[in-house]
């Protein structure tokens, strides 16, 4: 039986013996590579062998957007813009390596994306000067999983791009702007990106989603601390962090049209722009670095401008402003996190929900 083949299996009966909060898998970490950690070592879970069990991708290929026949329109993708540099990653790939080490003209990109926690994170793989791979380890913390770097072999967590053992022992990174949203939407928008493709010769079958069950049950494969019973458990939410406070905005909020809401978290004017049919949340600051406050509305535009200001500019998914005074400066992305409530509210547990 292929590699590919065993791991799906391996996911498919995991998924069979889940089980819910109250009866977590019991299966703490034994003789760590290093003794310390700086979250609670008891809560950390061996769901693996050995790490790179689920295989990361580290020289992803892709081919241009429109010639792309391996997705269907409601796909889910995740979206990158590394200084004009577009490119799409599907998450029916991402859900059997959960982790590609990419690279682009303006730097080495990693791109995690967790089934359990449905939650997504981008690096720069350049730390402290050194250039470094990131694959999948063995461990998981309250159901997200713990990535690992192949240089130092210090564990991090991706939700809050932090290290969480070794010699980076609390090093954090600064995380990018990733979107999440359908093909459909994606290709409408962009065009002229590019999407990486279905690897050759894994043995998986990149159409088949064994995680769909998963997603409809209000259950957890693994043990969270604490659960907050505020939102449905698996409902995907978007986090904006603000000295280490959350606040959390459900696609609900939106509806099935583009739309837009002006807030204030902590001091911080926010602008929140999201789609439930088209899967997308995305904020940013209310002004571009050296400007003014503005107000937004929602456009009218060709599809790739989502929203218009005061000023008359017209601004992309990414906060870019593709045509108006301001052409070419974009706006201020904020720190913010999308995954499934569980995790999120787990992780910050000073939150307010929208």
């Amino acid at each position: 039986m292929k590699t590919g083949s065993i791991i799906q299996l391996l996911l498919l009966m995991s998924l069979f013996c889940a089980c819910d909060v109250e009866n977590p898998i019991p299966d703490p970490i034994e003789n760590p590579e290093y003794a310390n950690w700086i979250i609670p070592k008891n809560e950390i879970i061996r769901r693996g062998t050995e790490n790179d069990f689920i295989p990361s991708l580290d020289n992803p290929e892709f081919l241009p957007a429109t010639a792309a026949e391996h997705l269907k329109p409601e796909d889910l993708i995740f979206g990158l813009n590394i200084k004009g540099d577009y490119r799409a990653y599907p998450l029916n790939i991402l859900n059997y390596h959960e982790v590609v080490n990419d690279e682009f003209a303006a730097g080495e990109r990693m791109i995690s994306y967790c089934p359990l926690s449905g939650s997504n994170a981008v690096w720069d793989r350049k730390i402290q000067g050194i250039s470094t791979e990131v694959g999948v380890s063995k461990f998981i913390y309250n159901s997200n999983h713990l990535l690992y770097d192949r240089v130092s072999k210090g564990h991090w967590l991706p939700l809050k791009s932090i290290c969480v053992n070794g010699e980076l022992e609390e090093f954090e990174l600064e995380p990018h702007q990733i979107i999440e949203t359908t093909w459909e939407n994606w290709l409408t928008m962009f065009p002229g990106s590019k999407v990486m493709m279905s690897p050759a010769g894994t043995g998986f079958n990149y159409s088949i989603d064994y995680f769909d069950e998963y997603k409809s049950k209000d259950t957890l494969l693994f043990s969270v601390n604490p659960v907050n019973p505020a939102l449905p458990l698996k409902e995907k939410v978007h986090g904006i962090i603000v000295d280490k406070r959350m606040k959390a905005y459900s696609p609900e909020i939106f509806g099935d049209s583009t739309s837009i809401l002006h807030d204030n978290f902590q001091g911080l004017s926010i602008v929140v722009i999201g789609n439930q049919s088209k899967k997308f949340i995305v904020s940013f600051e209310r002004r571009i670095p050296g400007g003014p406050e503005l107000d937004f509305l929602t456009a009218t535009d060709p599809p790739n401008i989502q929203m218009t200001d005061n000023e008359c500019n017209k601004y992309d998914i990414f906060g870019l402003v593709v045509d108006g005074p301001r052409k070419g400066q974009a706006l201020i992305p904020t720190h913010s996190i999308s995954g499934y409530w569980f995790v999120l509210a787990s992780m910050y547990s000073d939150q307010i929900i929208y």
